[in-house]
Parts: C-alpha cells; structure tokens; sequence
C-alpha cells in the first residue's frame, strides 16, 4: 500500500529552492558523474528524482545505501545513494520508494576498476513511501553460510533472515551502539559474522541470540552487515584457550583456508616488532606486528585491532612482551590491477592484550666485584669477560 506525503511538494520545493541546485533524473545525474574524472567530485551541488530499486543493507549512523532508477520496480542500478542521510533513522528506506536524492556527484571508481555514478552523504526527502512488511526466513548460522556461499563476493540476498546461534568469540562493541561477534557453526568451515549490528541488550561470549538482516558475501565470510541482534538467552560459557608462541600462531594460520578463521582462541605470546596502526582513542585499539626474536624482522604476524586502555597503549613499543587472547585467521585479499595480492595471518579483531613486561628494555644485574673504568666519558663496568654500560646493557 502506498502512503503519499502530504507535504512532499513543500520538501521537494524547499530542497531545490536555491538556484544553484539543478534537478535532474537517475540518467541524467549518472551521466553526468561518469563525466568526471575518475574518483572525482563535482561542484555543483544537485537534486536526483527516482524510485528506490535496491537497498544495500539496513540505517546504520542514521544513514543508509541504495539504488535509484526512473522506472519503479525496474531493479536496475542506475544511481547510488552512498551512505545517505535519511530522515527518519527508525524508518529504513525500502525498494520502490520515490524519492530526492541531494548531494555532489561523484565518479567512483573501485580498486576492482568498477565505474559508479553517485552522490556520498547526500541528503534525502521521501516523496512517496511504500509501505512494506516482510517474512524473515529462519535459519541456525550454518545454514545462514550455506545460503551465503551461493551469492557472489560483495552480493546481497534480497531476502532477509533471522539467523540463530551461539556467539563464538568476544564481542566488540562501538560508540554507535553497534556488536560485531561470530556465531558458533558445528559443521561448516566458513564463520559467519554479525558485523555492526544494531544491540540493546549487551552481547557476551556464549550467549544465544537472533541476527535479523540480509546476508552478505565480504571475500567469503558470509554475515549480517547492518543488522539487528536480539538477545536470547545467556550461556555463561568459559574460554578454553590454546597458548602457542607467535611461530606456531602463523603455521596455525597458513593451515586455513584463505579467508578462514578458527573457532579455537589462542593465547599468542611473543615480542611487539611494530607497530602497524595506533591505538585508536574511538574504537580503544591498537594493531601491531608480534615476533618471537626481536633480531628477525619478518611482520609474519599481525595482532589486529586489540582491545586496550590508552596506558597500555602507550606501552606497546616494539621489545615490549605481549600476550594477546584471541582467534586467528588467515586474511587474504585477491589482487587487483592496482593492488598486489594481500596473504597474512592475523588475530581476530577484539582481542585481549596483557603487559607480560610494560617496557622493552629489561635490567641486566651485574655480579660484584667488577672493575669501573672511564672510557671517552662513559663509565663502563667489565665483569669477567662482559662488558656493560652504567645501566647494565652488555657491550
């Protein structure tokens, strides 16, 4: 049933008051952004006229993505709202909505050489909603991955699902009020992950829970991007962890699939090498490279995206002993004409970190008696055949 907007004339009067904005169709507006240079932004602002045709994913930060055509009900993607604005956050946008998309025209171009025509972060007014209702189709997270192996890397089902299972590993949460966790899958080898999921109810390791959304096929991890989690019931399940050092960690990861992760949680002990990305003050942090011999250099291993407080952070410097709880995958990314093949092994995201020393220098004690002498001005401690400076690091 359609629900026309009584004051849709007054928005859409209001939206293209100023004379700079011009009005224009999907075709129009998407002939004119491949105009562009590649991955250029235009100036001058506009006005797209269209009817929704594809919605990718649900609101998330009050915005949402879709498609837009002239034709109602013609599926094709002419024009794409990147993350827009929408007007009611509690209201998504749903296929055959007619509506006015305002914004700069953008021609994108991915890393893949994929041309869109689009506007990013425009502003929407609805002219004409459709009312919609939709069935969920239940399924437990195995068969949630069966479903979402058919689709292609970076595909969408148009069908929503009500996914049930047991959160696998420990979760992550945001400042948008937004989880990411694995649900636990007996009998498959893929994970399936709730990513940015909208909660109410904390989420924690063990718990039963539903994810509502569409599934997404990201590079053969199958999940719910956007969704919605309900919390069913707690499971008060205790972590059995698996200690290995940063060397058994990486042949754990080369032994997975490309893509995979494991449902096991290991305990990675070794050295910080680098650091790979600061500590992140929004999301509280940090990625660093591990090593067991802070003399070889070789970043096999990547502690990705671990959780900790911004006094900790300070202390991760590379020679600082480190232990981090979490899973560990085998990240892979297929090259592009732009971008070479991508092959690491990495912890999962949400890891844990412990100080097991807080500074990379450790105190050596020099056994008395010992002879002092001044060398160039530096006083130098010899005891037997060693030799150390006055802060007791040998020679």
């Amino acid at each position: 049933m359609k629900k026309f907007y009584l004051m849709a004339a007054l928005a859409f009067a209001a939206l293209t008051m100023n004379a700079e904005i011009t009005e224009m169709t999907c075709a129009e507006a998407a002939a004119a952004a491949l105009e562009l240079g590649e991955n250029e932004t235009g100036t001058d602002s506009v006005a797209v006229i269209g009817y929704i045709t594809n919605t990718n994913g649900e609101i998330s930060r009050n915005q949402q993505t879709f498609y837009m055509d002239d034709v109602k009900g013609s599926g094709l993607k002419t024009f794409q709202a990147y993350w827009a604005n929408v007007p009611d956050p509690e209201k998504p946008l749903n296929v055959g909505d007619k509506v006015i998309l305002k914004g700069l025209l953008l021609h994108y171009v991915s890393s893949s050489g994929s041309h869109t025509a689009e506007i990013k972060n425009g502003d929407v007014v609805v002219l004409e909603s459709i009312e919609v209702s939709f069935d969920t189709i239940p399924v437990d997270a195995c068969e949630a991955i069966e479903e979402g192996l058919a689709l292609n890397h970076d595909e969408y089902t148009e069908d929503y699902f009500a996914v049930t299972g047991i959160v696998a590993n420990q979760p992550t949460f945001n400042s948008y009020s937004q989880t990411t966790f694995n649900l636990e899958c007996e009998t498959a080898t893929a994970i399936f992950k709730a990513y940015n999921c909208a909660y109410t109810d904390t989420i924690a390791l063990g718990d039963q829970v539903l994810v509502t959304g569409k599934l997404y096929n990201y590079n053969g991890t199958i999940e719910i991007k956007n969704g919605k989690v309900e919390f069913l019931a707690a499971g008060g399940v205790v972590i059995d962890t698996i200690p290995v050092t940063v060397s058994e960690a990486v042949a754990v990861g080369e032994a997975l699939e490309k893509g995979a992760e494991t449902k096991d949680v290991y305990v990675i002990t070794g050295y910080v090498d680098s650091i790979q990305s600061a500590w992140s003050e929004s999301y509280g942090n940090i990625s660093f490279y591990m090593t067991d011999d802070m003399a070889v250099h070789n970043y096999d291993f990547l502690a990705y995206r671990v959780k900790c407080d911004a006094e900790t952070a300070a202390k991760i410097v590379p020679g600082t002993k480190v232990s981090v709880t979490a899973g560990i995958q085998h990240y892979y990314k297929e090259a592009t004409d732009e971008l070479p093949e991508k092959d690491l092994v990495e912890t999962t995201s949400g890891g844990t970190l412990k100080l097991i020393i807080s500074s990379a220098v450790e105190s050596v004690e020099v056994e008395m008696p010992a002879t002092k002498a001044i060398i160039n001005g530096q006083l130098i401690i010899r005891n037997g055949d060693k030799v150390y400076n006055v802060l007791g690091t040998e020679l």
